[in-house]
């Protein structure tokens, strides 16, 4: 050390230089010990809940070693199930030895080896003749109907416009690698225009489908709303989702207003609309509930931002509030009608004490505002049997639709950006119910080119 090196009567011998070299280096450890001190404070007003819950957190973000892969060494070998079905077996026998070409006797034992398999796709090129005749009672032609599977004046079949839409509006695959998949796959050749124009006459046809989906939402008891930025042409944009447990809805507008929510719900909504805090929201006047995920999400960031006990203790007043609400709702069911209303009763006080309590802190100032503003809506779920109380439905219905943005331009034209919406819609539909898009919408779009004008998919939505 420096310090080590000027003692005693060296300093009354040492050069000017060397003096003051000397005290810019014990500067630089004094500034040095005490950063040092500094952190250690801070490290100590963090509680040991905390910070081990921070050291668990870092030590989850190195990687496992090689070693510690896969299960412990000696477990239960698995292995994929049998299939319930052969369809072909083959047989594998032998006439003379191999090694030395000698005789054999009858078989001694058979080995098994069962192997799945796909089969490559072909295109199926279907010729349809439909004749004409002379009506001698009604003096006129009549020609013979339509075949149950031929799509009138198109000249791809239902297949393969419903496995286009799938791949690109579930599978999140673009027009290009569309084109390559049916090219390399099935022998089928088009292109990404034809794609294009294709799915959007597809959803043409199936608009009348989205109508019952849009107007069953709006009797439902609660729906789920939420929007993710899109862009049409390049201009800014913003796809909108209503949904519920059963049916999903999506719309694509140029405004992230709360004329669009209106417009969504429409003017007879009796519900409940699950929403996260964006205050488009607030101007909506039917009852609501706020999604609690996205509070607890927030409180959790700003925690960890700053863990001082300033912040620590509304943090944990409040997310003990939100927790006990949780569990009373769990318990619904084994409590009875008066002892669950007092208790609910005791959370909506205990929620606007703590909204009208003074904080100090800058970001507890704004929470507790927020609070104090929304507390009818945050406890809702307590009122309701049955409501969420939070609005992961939707978070999880606009998930593709984040893949597809991040993976191209999202639509180049209206006509685009409407068949996004109704072909989605349609899909994820499908899908909450457990159906089989592929075989549900060919068949509608089917029924619906050869006349049917009614809607058959959700009849009973």
């Amino acid at each position: 050390m420096a310090a080590e090196r000027f003692q005693g009567p060296i300093l009354l011998t040492a050069s000017r230089e060397e003096l003051l070299e000397h005290c810019i280096k014990l500067y630089q450890e004094n500034q040095k010990l005490k950063e040092d001190i500094e952190r250690l404070k801070e490290q100590l007003k963090i509680p040991p809940k905390i910070r081990k819950e921070q050291e668990k957190k870092q030590s989850r973000s190195r990687p496992l070693p090689p070693e510690r892969w896969g299960r412990k060494p000696g477990h239960p070998g698995i292995t994929r199930p049998k299939p319930l079905s052969i369809d072909r077996e083959v047989q594998q026998t032998l006439k003379a030895c191999p090694d030395c070409r000698g005789r054999l006797s009858e078989p001694q034992e058979v080995t098994e080896h069962i192997q799945e398999d796909i089969i490559p796709a072909q295109v199926m090129v279907s010729r349809y003749l439909r004749y004409r005749y002379w009506c001698r009672g009604c003096k006129k032609i009549v020609s013979a109907p339509y075949a149950p599977d031929e799509v009138p004046c198109g000249y791809l079949g239902p297949m393969a416009l419903i496995t286009m839409a799938i791949l690109k509006y579930h599978h999140g695959l673009p027009g290009n690698k569309i084109r390559e998949v049916f090219r390399d796959l099935a022998g089928l050749k088009v292109s990404e225009g034809a794609i294009a124009q294709a799915l959007q006459r597809l959803s043409y046809w199936l608009k009348v489908e989205v109508g019952v989906v849009a107007e069953a939402l709006r009797r439902s008891p609660f729906v789920h709303l939420d929007e993710t930025g899109w862009k049409v042409n390049g201009a800014n944009h913003w796809l909108w989702a209503m949904v519920n447990e059963r049916l999903a809805y999506y719309e694509i507008h140029p405004s992230r207003g709360s004329k669009i929510a209106r417009a969504l719900l429409g003017e007879n909504f009796k519900g409940t609309l699950i929403s996260d805090f964006y205050s488009a929201y607030n101007k909506l006047g039917s009852r609501q509930q706020k999604c609690l995920v996205h509070l607890l999400r927030e409180m959790r960031q700003l925690r960890q931002r700053d863990p001082t006990q300033d912040f620590l203790l509304p943090y944990r007043k409040l997310k003990r509030i939100i927790q006990d609400a949780l569990r009373l709702n769990e318990r619904r069911q084994n409590l009875g009608p008066i002892v669950f209303n007092r208790r609910k009763e005791l959370l909506n006080e205990r929620l606007i004490s703590f909204g009208c309590s003074v904080q100090s802190h800058k970001d507890w100032k704004r929470l507790s505002a927020r609070i104090l503003k929304h507390h009818k809506s945050i406890l809702a779920f307590l009122d309701v049997p049955g409501l969420p109380s939070n609005n992961n439905a939707a978070e999880r219905s606009i998930r593709g639709h984040v893949i597809i943005r991040n993976r191209s331009y999202q639509n180049r034209t209206q006509k685009g950006a409407e068949a996004h919406s109704t072909l989605t819609s349609l899909i994820r539909s499908l899908e909450l119910q457990e159906k089989n898009p592929l075989g549900e919408l060919a068949h509608a779009y089917l029924r619906h080119r050869q006349g049917n004008q009614e809607p058959i998919l959700f009849a009973k939505a």
